[in-house]
């Protein structure tokens, strides 16, 4: 692996590692299944999402996220 990639992954796992984030990204990776299992029941398919991405730590977390971009962007 050339040296810049190793760098870069480096970076990427730093950056990554964020209790939020990973928040995020599971609930994401749950809603991409429930798309996936899709077999017709759009209501049922809605309720399923609802429960992923409406949990309270989904929306705290998107919220401190928000809250750190709007923090960066001022400083």
């Amino acid at each position: 692996m050339p040296p810049g990639l190793i760098l870069a992954f480096v970076e990427s796992r730093t950056v990554m590692n964020n209790p939020d984030q990973d928040t995020i990204i599971r609930a994401v990776e749950d809603a991409r299944r429930i798309l996936g299992e899709y077999r017709g029941d759009a209501k049922r398919t809605v309720e399923r999402l609802l429960a992923v991405l409406d949990r309270s730590d989904v929306v705290h977390a998107l919220d401190r996220i928000k809250r750190r971009k709007v923090i960066r962007l001022v400083e």
